[in-house]
């Protein structure tokens, strides 16, 4: 059992020394777990239980890490600066994706802000339309905050400040007030205090010292006094970024307010929807859309995000840790099949360095092989690594075998360091040209394509998996692309040489290839097709050398990650399977030290039992039987093993057991246990009828979870 347990004060009997003195004015109790709550002490809201004799002093942590001493007995010192590395790759990471995921909402923010930058402002009576710009984001609503902040911060970026913008989320608000409150309390700077009324609560748009001003915060008018102050302000950009994700009156009324001062205000107004403009149409009411003069923006998603994600994020030069085939295929399949979203897939890849780095203790090595030269467990550890129990076992069988290596290599520590480095910069030559293959292979399609060729276009996200694994080296793909090199016009060889020299830079490996095939000295059916043999066995030598497997790497599992099931449980967790395990067996979960089988089940679990045992239709009655006498048999079951630990401590004392408990305090438990699982959606209450008799009965009905 924990040290902290926190109790409603219903679950316990009497005893003579628990209650001690209040801790806060909460009511919130301090007792030892070997007492119990009073009866008079019934109306405490709740009370901390802490765990019987002295209390150990814990060391203070900084940082989220923890020794991982059951696989290496670590320092204080490694696992800090286990942590220092992860944050400062993690730091970097995020950078890198920050910058990538404004630059793939670029084009969109920037057709936005011309459209707010085109709107005319009317001051006068005359009817005018509001104009609506409908922001298309997408159907992840969990990247809609970082988008319309970014739109906002753009729009007041490139309008150098003539444009005040304010974002409004209605899912947050009940009422046009609040709406109409928010807007202008972020525009004007001044909110109510926490003991006004949310109606009557004056805002006073004037100076301080001007009390005569009574309005009610949420009008408009002072909207109005602040902005003919305002001698920069020529536009007042709205953002709503769920509109299609609240009450449609709500919104058809925001719009009217809008329209309504729209010859005193120069409101611009942008809505986000994540379904698209056929749904939204059927929410807004017609008279609503005559008021509004509207414009589309859909963000496009395409894959040229993925592409710059490899170039600049898995695939750079400072890459230190590469995401291995199962788990990128798992996360590209989610990606275009579920999300579609760039944002999300990052998050995973985050996921996957902070999994690495707090799991893996030898992790520390990837930046500093000198942090672990005084231990060493860290050296046992790197013997025991898989790729080099192989690579020692085929340097032994080997006719030549260099005993002498062998021998430094298992033990002497600075020899084991050197031959890591080595395999250091193998990782990063290994990387390096696994992104020059993909971009090779990029522009052989390219060329392909423009001249009709039969072969199917693959994206460098689609063939990164394959290549990294070493199974596109000798694929049907680039035997087909390998093929079609040797069919090439002198038209495509030039439109190939083109790209080669827009894609690489001339001192690259492809790019000093390429200058050997001197296309312009050939001349000649003769010489073309020289050249194009020359050309086709080139680029076949440099993929077949160059497209090879991440596992001929030694010590490969500390610079690739791929833990496909840890990942695919993070963000696609099986709640059903897990709950229904705790409940079934609850001594997985409750960190027990003690004998498990002395351990009885808590009540809920209990309760699940009968749940499981029950037809479609369970009667109140009946099931409140049922619960009482497993109470009673499950206590005599463990008096009769000799189990010493009390059951169902988060309920009864140490002294007490299910079967001490009064009748009132049964009731209590099991109503407490059937609301629970009502709460997890296992039951639902209905109404049955006896036969023959009319009269209702207390029914229970299972749920069922569909799709889980």
């Amino acid at each position: 059992m924990s040290s902290l347990v926190f109790e409603t004060p219903t679950k316990r009997k009497a005893g003579p020394e628990v209650i001690s003195d209040h801790i806060s004015s909460s009511a919130f109790e301090s007792t030892d777990n070997s007492e119990l709550i009073s009866d008079r002490d019934v109306h405490k809201t709740c009370y901390l239980i802490e765990r019987s004799g002295r209390a150990t002093k814990k060391t203070k942590r900084s940082h989220a890490f923890i020794s991982l001493d059951q696989s290496i007995p670590e320092s204080h010192a490694h696992v800090t600066d286990r942590w220092t590395l992860y944050t400062n790759c993690i730091a970097n990471l995020q950078t890198k994706i920050e910058n990538l995921l404004n630059d793939a909402d670029e084009s969109t923010l920037q057709r936005v802000w011309k459209y707010v930058a085109s709107t005319r402002y009317y001051d006068d009576d005359a009817y005018t339309q509001l104009p609506v710009g409908l922001v298309l984001a997408g159907s992840n609503i969990s990247s809609h905050t970082r988008l319309f902040t970014n739109m906002s911060q753009y729009i007041e970026r490139r309008e150098r400040r003539k444009a005040a913008t304010v974002v409004v989320a209605l899912r947050d608000t009940s009422s046009l007030r609040e709406v109409l409150r928010k807007i202008i309390s972020q525009l004007v700077g001044q909110r109510k205090t926490d003991d006004e009324d949310e109606i009557t609560a004056p805002m006073n748009a004037a100076s301080q010292s001007d009390q005569s001003d009574k309005r009610l915060s949420y009008d408009l008018d002072l909207l109005v006094d602040w902005f003919v102050k305002q001698e920069s302000v020529e536009r007042i950009v709205v953002i709503i970024e769920d509109a299609d994700g609240s009450d449609s009156n709500l919104l058809a009324e925001v719009i009217r307010m809008l329209f309504v001062y729209r010859n005193r205000l120069p409101f611009v107004l942008l809505l986000g929807i994540a379904t698209n403009l056929p749904i939204f149409n059927t929410k807004i009411p017609k008279r609503t859309m005559r008021m509004i003069d509207f414009e589309s923006f859909d963000i496009l998603r395409t894959d040229d995000g993925l592409t710059r994600l490899l170039d600049d994020v898995l695939l750079c030069s400072s890459t230190k840790l590469l995401l291995g085939p199962g788990l990128f295929r798992s996360l590209l399949n989610r990606y275009n099949n579920h999300t579609k979203n760039l944002e999300t897939f990052t998050w995973a890849i985050q996921y996957a360095y902070m999994a690495h780095f707090f799991a893996n203790p030898l992790s520390i090595i990837l930046d500093s092989p000198k942090s672990i030269e005084t231990s060493k467990d860290h050296f046992i550890a790197l013997h025991t690594v898989p790729s080099f129990k192989s690579y020692i076992t085929d340097c032994i069988s080997k006719e030549d075998c260099n005993t002498k290596r062998i021998r430094e290599l298992l033990t002497d520590s600075s020899s084991l360091i050197a031959f890591f480095r080595s395999c250091q910069e193998e990782f990063s030559e290994f990387v390096s040209r696994q992104n020059d293959c993909l971009k090779l292979l990029d522009v052989l399609q390219d060329a392909s394509s423009i001249y009709g060729s039969s072969i199917g276009k693959r994206t460098r996200a689609e063939l990164y998996a394959d290549a990294i694994s070493g199974e596109l080296r000798d694929s049907l793909f680039v035997r087909e692309l390998v093929l079609f090199i040797s069919k090439m016009s002198a038209a495509t060889v030039d439109n190939l040489s083109r790209l080669i020299d827009q894609m690489f830079d001339q001192n690259t490996t492809v790019g000093k290839m390429k200058d050997g095939w001197n296309i312009g000295a050939m001349n000649g059916k003769a010489n073309h097709l020289k050249l194009i043999s020359n050309i086709s066995k080139s680029i076949q030598g440099f993929l077949h050398t160059n497209l090879q497997s991440y596992t001929d790497i030694v010590f490969h599992e500390l610079f690739v990650f791929d833990a496909v099931l840890l990942c695919e449980n993070a963000f696609a967790p099986k709640y059903r399977a897990s709950i229904e395990k705790a409940l079934m067996a609850p001594s997985f979960y409750l960190g027990n030290e003690r004998d498990s089988a002395g351990l009885e089940k808590p009540f809920l679990s209990l309760a699940h039992t009968l749940y499981r045992e029950s037809g479609t239709l369970i009667n109140v009655y009946d099931y409140w039987r049922a619960f009482r006498q497993s109470l009673i048999s499950s206590d005599i079951e463990t008096a009769d093993s000799g189990g010493s630990f009390s059951p169902n401590e988060d309920e009864v004392s140490g002294e007490l057991s299910p079967s001490t408990l009064s009748e009132s305090q049964t009731v209590a438990v099991f109503f407490k246990v059937i609301n629970e699982l009502k709460y997890l959606g296992f039951v639902k209450e209905t109404s049955g009828k006896r036969s023959g008799n009319k009269n209702a009965v207390a029914v229970l009905q299972k749920q069922v979870w569909d799709g889980l």
